[in-house]
């Protein structure tokens, strides 16, 4: 894998967002998005917890858990459950980023959630990190065609702006 492969993500079609909603209904009421999210978000927490909870186990109980195996199918369990829960967040979040892309308000949620876990999360940080990235590339895709007008005239303002100072000075420093 290249990559360009590895932080390649492929967006859910308008399909796959179309069956998602039909399968919950919530996911298409801007007032539980951010409940959706936050909830998403915990279900990684938890796993966390549980990884941090077997990890600093006393000595007595990793000389117990390797004597009987739990501790290593217990973490096995917990890797493949924090895989899992990171894969379905992913694509729940994108699903909710793509159906209310025009809604700036609920993508601002949205983001504000994802940046609240960026400092909570440890293992899952860089996933969510990418998420967020992600999120933001489809906020700003979507946004109203007369923001990015705006953002476009304002820039070209401030582009003659320079250019007319920047002459300006010339111009005085030259008779000077």
């Amino acid at each position: 894998m290249t990559q360009k492969d590895v932080n390649t993500v492929n967006l859910p079609s308008k399909r796959q967002v179309d069956e998602a909603i039909r399968e919950n209904p919530r996911l298409v009421d801007q007032n539980q998005v951010k409940a959706i999210v936050q909830q998403s978000l915990s279900q990684l927490s938890s796993i966390e917890h549980r990884l941090d909870r077997l990890e600093n186990q006393g000595v007595i109980g990793r000389v117990i858990g390797s004597i009987t195996g739990s501790t290593n199918k217990e973490m096995i369990a917990l890797m493949r459950d924090l895989t899992q829960a990171q894969q379905t967040t992913i694509k729940l979040v994108l699903t909710l980023a793509i159906y209310h892309a025009q809604n700036v308000t609920v993508m601002d949620e949205i983001l504000g959630e994802l940046d609240k876990a960026k400092g909570v999360h440890t293992r899952t940080a860089s996933h969510i990190e990418f998420l967020y990235d992600q999120v933001q590339m489809i906020r700003d895709t979507h946004r109203p065609q007369n923001k990015q007008l705006a953002g476009r005239l304002a820039m070209l303002a401030a582009g003659f702006l320079v250019a007319v100072s920047v002459m300006t000075y010339l111009f005085w420093n030259q008779f000077l």
